[in-house]
C-alpha cells in the first residue's frame, strides 16, 4: 500500500515490484469502505509526536469506522498550516529541512504552486520527507 500522507486520499494505490517494473493499481472503494478494525469502533484517537510538536487526530463516525475515514483524518490533521507557535517549536538544525520539504510539497501539488506557497509550511512539512504509510 502505497499512501503519501502530503497528498489526497484519492492518490493511494497499491505497489509491487514484478521482473521489470514497479507495478501500480489504485486503492478502489471497495476496499476503502472497509471496517478500519475487526470490531466496530466509532471512535479512534491517532497520537503524533515529534520533538515537542505533538497532535491528536481524531477519527469519528457514527456507523462505524472505515479504511478511508482513518486515511482522510490522516491527511487532513497534516494539511494544516502551522501555527507561529507551533513553527517556533522547531528546532533550528531541522527549519532547512522543513523548508525543503515545503518546496518539494508545493512544486508536486496538483494545484498552482503559488497557492500552496501561500499557505505556508503545513504539519506535513515537519515530517520533512517521511510520509509514505
Amino acid at each position: 500500500l502505497h499512501f503519501d500522507v502530503a497528498f489526497p486520499i484519492h492518490d493511494i494505490e497499491y505497489r509491487w515490484s514484478s521482473s521489470h517494473s514497479v507495478q501500480q493499481t489504485p486503492l478502489c472503494n471497495v476496499n476503502l469502505d472497509k471496517p478500519a478494525a475487526d470490531k466496530e469502533l466509532t471512535n479512534m484517537t491517532i497520537k503524533f509526536q515529534r520533538n515537542l510538536l505533538q497532535w491528536d487526530i481524531n477519527v469519528r463516525r457514527d456507523e462505524g469506522i472505515r479504511v478511508c475515514d482513518v486515511f482522510e483524518a490522516i491527511y487532513s490533521a497534516f494539511d494544516i498550516p502551522l501555527t507561529s507557535h507551533e513553527k517556533s517549536l522547531i528546532p533550528l538544525r531541522l527549519r532547512a529541512g522543513c523548508e525543503e520539504a515545503f518546496r518539494l510539497r508545493c512544486s508536486l501539488a496538483p494545484v498552482p504552486t503559488i497557492v500552496q506557497q501561500r499557505q505556508g509550511w503545513k504539519r506535513i512539512d515537519v515530517l520533512l520527507h517521511e510520509t509514505l504509510f
